[in-house]
């Protein structure tokens, strides 16, 4: 049987795409969270926040040029917290989560009760723009950079916020494989996503100009493609292994007993 790879569904990771051979499952970054817990993936583009609650059943892929994923230096232009008062004020306010992040809500919890250090908010799931604050991902945050809602006019890019913080990058998903799954599985999934990215990062311009439209005109959307790393470095390690210490010092992932000593998984 053919391997069952989960892909998250966001414009951003299309130049991965396409997978030949394999069966994909796109969904959102929390369902193909929900499939790593029950190990029904055999590999997948796991959410940063779900490789860590999921690190005793999964491990990155990668070649000798390093892992892959989805990561950013700068803003990522697709992850913003929208608030109708400065980010300061909202110690004890609602915060509506859109229901599709598993990483992103880790972000925004570090960087508005740790580095911010207001008083817990209460995160509310689901969207309805009802209340002080809500967190937006993906291509609805690119609808929404668009065309702004007036009523929130504080936008905050999160990933900007931590390079602000930490100097660091911001790794949002990490291409992770079962750790049961045979070396010479892993070597094909491996060649086959390098493969798969070489060729996507060719296609960019001609992805940007099908996605025009709601999410921008085609330059826009290929400077934002572009503005993404797709193959980590350095730099990257180190700001996933921050963000795991961080999130796991404020307990806002579980440990994992087969890992809890092993240290960054990538």
């Amino acid at each position: 049987m053919r391997l069952l790879l989960g892909q998250l569904a966001y414009l951003n990771t299309q130049p991965f795409e396409p997978l030949p051979g394999l069966r994909v499952f796109r969904a959102s970054p929390s369902e193909i969270g929900r499939l790593a817990a029950t190990s029904e993936l055999d590999a997948g583009l796991l959410s940063a926040g779900d490789l860590i609650r999921n690190e005793g059943r999964y491990s990155p892929l990668g070649d000798a040029r390093g892992a892959f994923g989805i990561a950013c230096r700068n803003e990522a232009g697709s992850v913003f917290l929208l608030s109708r008062r400065p980010a300061e004020q909202l110690g004890g306010k609602i915060v509506e989560i859109t229901r599709e992040t598993s990483t992103s809500v880790l972000l925004l919890q570090l960087w508005l009760e740790q580095r911010l250090g207001i008083e817990r908010p209460e995160y509310r799931l689901g969207v309805t723009r009802e209340h002080e604050a809500v967190l937006l991902i993906g291509d609805e945050a690119l609808r929404e950079r668009e065309r702004p809602d007036a009523r929130f006019p504080y936008r905050f890019d999160l990933a900007a916020r931590w390079k602000e913080w930490t100097g660091l990058p911001f790794v949002f998903a990490v291409w992770s494989a079962r750790r049961s799954l045979s070396a010479a599985k892993r070597s094909g999934l491996e060649e086959t996503i390098s493969a798969s990215l070489e060729r996507g990062i060719e296609r960019i311009p001609e992805i940007a100009e099908a996605a025009a439209g709601p999410l921008g005109d085609g330059s826009t959307i290929a400077r934002y493609l572009l503005d993404f790393t797709y193959r980590f470095d350095e730099p990257e390690r180190v700001g996933f292994e921050t963000f795991r210490q961080l999130a796991r010092k404020r307990n806002l992932v579980p440990s994992s007993p087969a890992t809890r000593d092993g240290g960054a998984p990538c």
